[in-house]
């Protein structure tokens, strides 16, 4: 293996790895998460089964185990489409929607994210912001680079810095 992509696969699981229990307390995962984000981020909290699947970036039938888990939690309904049979809504819940608020507070309202990030990109000169904010923004956009180039499918948008 490459020593950037071992570098990338380790800072994933690590951000895994410390977002973990957390989640495990608001009976969430990392990737419930990314679900709950994007049927919030519409208008009535709800999206085709399909759209789903191709935002996030994964096969069918992960959406579905997800989404059936999500079910089970009260987090999500899905129902049949009118128009076409084959297709499912799937639709956030008060109870979705009030866990992904708490989410969002635990690890994006109250900074303890962007600290994180912030620290591991430059250590000890974690209070230069404009640096951090260079770096970060560099860091975004060779990740972009690489998603790009290697044809990542998943397209969800979480706005991080003062501009968006």
């Amino acid at each position: 293996m490459h020593s950037i992509f071992f570098g990338m696969k380790r800072a994933y699981q690590s951000s895994l790895r410390i977002t973990r229990r957390i989640f495990k307390r608001l009976r969430l995962t990392a990737a419930r998460f990314d679900l709950l984000y994007s049927l919030a981020s519409t208008r009535r909290g709800e999206r085709r089964q399909s759209d789903l699947r191709r935002r996030l970036g994964v096969t069918a039938p992960t959406v579905s185990r997800m989404v059936k888990s999500l079910v089970a939690l009260g987090y999500v309904t899905r129902t049949p489409a009118p128009e076409d049979a084959r297709q499912r809504y799937v639709t956030l819940t008060p109870e979705g929607r009030r866990r992904l608020w708490k989410a969002r507070c635990v690890f994006i309202r109250s900074g303890w994210v962007q600290l994180a990030i912030d620290s591991a990109l430059m250590g000890s000169d974690w209070l230069n912001f404009k640096r951090v904010f260079e770096w970060a923004s560099s860091l975004e956009h060779f990740l972009d680079l690489f998603r790009h180039e290697y044809r990542d499918t998943g397209y969800i948008y979480y706005p991080w810095h003062p501009d968006d």
